[in-house]
């Protein structure tokens, strides 16, 4: 069942994606202990596949991309998702 998508979500969903070029710059760096701790508790390795939901242009991506990790990410918006393959064109075990 398909559930209408109100035009304020719609346009915001479409505002966030029209900031795809400076959202890379404006987002501050996530601490890389968090992904320390996260590989800790999610017992992941070298290889660990890894489904990352709403990956906005790849901003947590690339230190998981950098861990070894094979990472399959969805994004919605059209200049987000080309941002994080940009971002992220070094790693080809990220899609």
């Amino acid at each position: 069942m398909m559930v209408p998508v109100s035009s304020d979500r719609e346009q915001l969903r479409a505002t966030f994606d029209s900031a795809a070029a400076i959202y890379q710059q404006a987002r501050p760096e996530y601490p890389a202990a968090l992904f320390t701790d996260l590989a800790r508790l999610a017992h992941l390795g070298p290889g660990s596949r890894l489904l990352e939901v709403g990956s906005a242009s790849g901003k947590a991506t690339l230190p998981l991309a950098r861990h070894g990790y094979r990472i399959t990410c969805l994004e919605i918006g059209a200049a987000l998702a080309a941002a994080a393959r940009a971002a992220l064109a070094a790693f080809p075990a990220v899609d």
